[in-house]
């Protein structure tokens, strides 16, 4: 008899728990458990956590960004055209694995959309989940996963027009400042070639999702499967790059998962459904963290999902009409330009009626939300520009950003020893991985001058010799460190 998830711990057939469903490291609403599963009876949700800067104390003040700052320059409409995402296409992924050593596969898969044929009530979510799980799994450099699956992906992968690599979570906290939107936060900034890398840094990277109540982990895990091919995941990890405000950008985001029309949905994932819902029965989601060391494994499996099939996930009860607020959900969308979502209401008490279970493409709705957003989406550039030249004049290109209040941020030096992004050894081949490419190009361009004269500038043969103005003939003005011998001072 075939299972639809496996073999659950006890041995019975079921759905073996998908633990690290759970905390959404590039969620920033606080995860899956923080925002998708409805409660049986409406509650306040709680405030999102506070930056510790008692844990992660804050170095000297280097600049301070303020929210006027980024109106008045946004206002002379100079990067209106840019202000707006662009040739986004995928470059690579990887699945966290369950494992008892952190170790990812590349390029993974997220699980499939199968849904079932007949409802069937779900447990609640229990368990822990952790809010950051590429921190929680790899605590000493959290962004390391992603480089290494660009470079297993493709080893030929070039970072010199890579401006910026960053998570959904840092730059949605962004675009809340923007946005005015009250959310306080606090991250990693460091040069690494040409690109800036941005690592959020808010709490412990162990730090547990409280109070996770309704169905937005088992809801999942019901209705969604890991393929063969990655079996034992945890999570997928997905990178797009796009561009952006003139700026070339990578971001890293968790993927909930994918539909694919040409694969059965149900009858070869579903057993008799008397098993099936003592299955369904037994599903608890948590979360468990391998060995921690600084040594990563990566595997090799999965196949590449394109991106116009992959989806985000919501839960909500519809017993009490809690609706979705599009308008936090629309701009991470936006941000990972992720073109499907799916809203799934419980009747309070586990069990999702077919057709409150709604599947919709939300293209045509991001495009109107960009335009809708043009103005913060400009204030969003010019705030990107501002720290990237902070950082490319900083002598280490090592900083932080913290936002104490709504209407600023700080740009500070870190505080103590210095704390990077990624080991040295990946530091120096993204390096390197901008500079082949560099290299080639200092290469085509002094081929291309072949024939015109050695150690000649292209442009001394545009020289107008017959030219009667002192000034036009007059070389002599440069200094010996700056001259490269043109050959024009001779005349």
């Amino acid at each position: 008899m075939s299972t639809r998830r496996g073999a659950s711990s006890s041995g019975r057939a079921g759905f073996a728990p998908r633990g690290g469903r759970g905390g959404r490291g590039d969620r920033g609403s606080g995860g899956r458990g923080g925002g998708r599963g409805g409660r049986s009876a409406p509650q306040r949700q709680a405030p999102p956590p506070q930056p510790d800067i008692f844990k992660h104390p804050l170095g000297n003040l280097v600049a301070k960004i303020t929210t006027k700052d980024i109106d008045l320059t946004a206002s002379n409409g100079t990067l209106s055209a840019a202000a707006a995402i662009t040739e986004c296409e995928y470059v690579a992924s990887y699945n966290w694995m369950n494992d008892s050593t952190s170790t990812i596969m590349a390029p993974g898969k997220p699980p499939l959309w199968t849904p079932l044929s007949v409802p069937h009530q779900l447990n609640e979510d229990a368990g822990d989940f952790y809010r950051d799980p590429n921190a929680a799994r790899f605590p000493s450099y959290p962004i390391e996963p992603a480089v290494q699956a660009i470079f297993k992906v493709d080893a030929a992968f070039s970072t010199s027009n890579i401006d910026v690599f960053t998570c959904g979570s840092t730059l949605g906290n962004l675009l809340r400042f923007v946005r005015n939107d009250d959310k306080l936060f606090h991250f990693t900034v460091e040069l690494i070639g040409n690109t800036v890398f941005f690592l959020r840094k808010e709490g412990s990277p162990t730090e547990l999702i409280t109070g996770v109540r309704g169905f937005g982990h088992t809801f999942p895990e019901a209705y969604t499967t890991w393929e063969p091919d990655v079996k034992g995941s945890e999570t997928h990890q997905r990178m797009v790059q796009y561009k952006f405000g003139g700026l070339r950008f990578i971001l890293r985001f968790e993927c909930d998962g994918y539909f694919n029309p040409a694969l059965p949905q149900k009858s070869s994932y579903e057993e008799e459904d008397d098993d099936l819902a003592q299955a369904l029965k037994a599903v608890s989601v948590s979360q468990s963290l391998p060995k921690q060391n600084n040594s990563l494994k990566i595997k090799t499996g999965g196949s590449e999902v394109p991106q116009s099939s992959i989806f985000d996930l919501k839960t909500r009860s519809g017993k009490y009409s809690q609706s979705i607020d599009m308008e936090q959900i629309l701009p991470l969308l936006y941000l990972k330009q992720i073109p499907n979502f799916i809203v799934a209401y419980h009747n309070g008490a586990g069990l999702f009626p077919t057709k409150d279970i709604k599947v919709e493409n939300f293209e045509k709705k991001i495009r109107q939300w960009e335009i809708d957003n043009k103005s913060a989406l400009e204030r969003l550039s010019v705030l990107l520009h501002k720290i990237i030249e902070i950082v490319k004049t900083d002598e280490c290109g090592l900083l932080e950003i913290y936002r104490p209040s709504p209407d600023y941020l700080e740009i500070r030096k870190q505080h103590g020893d210095e704390s990077h992004v990624l080991p040295l050894s990946l530091r120096q081949e993204w390096e390197a991985a901008g500079r082949h490419v560099a290299d080639e190009f200092d290469s085509d361009q002094a081929s291309s001058q072949e024939g015109e004269g050695v150690g000649l500038p292209r442009d001394y043969y545009s020289y107008d010799f017959d030219s009667d103005s002192e000034d036009d003939r007059d070389f002599t003005a440069c200094s010996a460190d700056d001259c490269g011998y043109c050959g024009r001072c001779t005349y």
